[in-house]
This record gives C-alpha cells, structure tokens and sequence, in this order.
C-alpha cells in the first residue's frame, strides 16, 4: 500500500522545478536562444537577483537566521510572479526536445 506525499513534499519538488527552470531561463535567455518573456518578469527577475546579490537588505545578513529570511521571502515572491513565465518556458523545451508530427494529411508519417 502506498501512503500519499505530504504537500509540503510537493512544495519542495515543485521549488526546486521553478529554481532549475529559472537557471534555464537565464541561460537560454543570455544566449538568445529564448526571448518570449515578458518586460516586467525580467524586471522582477533582474530586481530580485539583485536583492539577494546587494548586501543592503531589510534585515541584515549579520543577524543569523533572520538576515536571510528577507533574501528567501523575496526570492519565494519572485518565483511566484515568474512562475508563468517559467511554464511556459518548460513547454517550450518539451516541444523543442519532443518535436510533435504534424497534421499533414498528405504526409501519413
């Protein structure tokens, strides 16, 4: 019998997708090789890499523990504003790795 996940499972499987996807992002993104994103998903983007990377923050990063919880807040945030962006992304991967046959009827194949 199998027991069913706890969500909070899911949620870490499911930030961890979003985090790979955004490191694909970016990289396809530099390399041109993907460029339908959105103007403000690359300012939230570009805004929050930045906060994380900035050493001025709203909590400093001296306090342990709670100097981070800032960086992770606004990265959690960011992530659910780009999370469109990145489905998309992801389709378009799967389609480009898994080109679909086309509904030629003149081509059976």
């Amino acid at each position: 019998m199998r027991f069913p996940t706890p969500k909070r499972f899911d949620l870490i499987k499911r930030l961890i997708l979003d985090c790979r996807l955004l490191a694909g992002l970016i990289k396809d993104y530099i390399t041109g090789r993907y460029r339908n994103v959105s103007a403000l998903s690359g300012v939230i983007c570009v805004l929050m890499l930045a906060y994380i990377v900035i050493p001025m923050d709203l909590v400093s990063d001296f306090i342990p523990g709670f100097g981070q919880l800032d960086d992770v807040a606004v990265f959690l945030v960011g992530l659910g504003f780009l999370e469109k962006d990145l489905y998309r992304y992801q389709a378009w991967k799967k389609e480009k790795s898994d080109p679909q046959t086309t509904d030629d009827p003149m081509n059976p194949d």
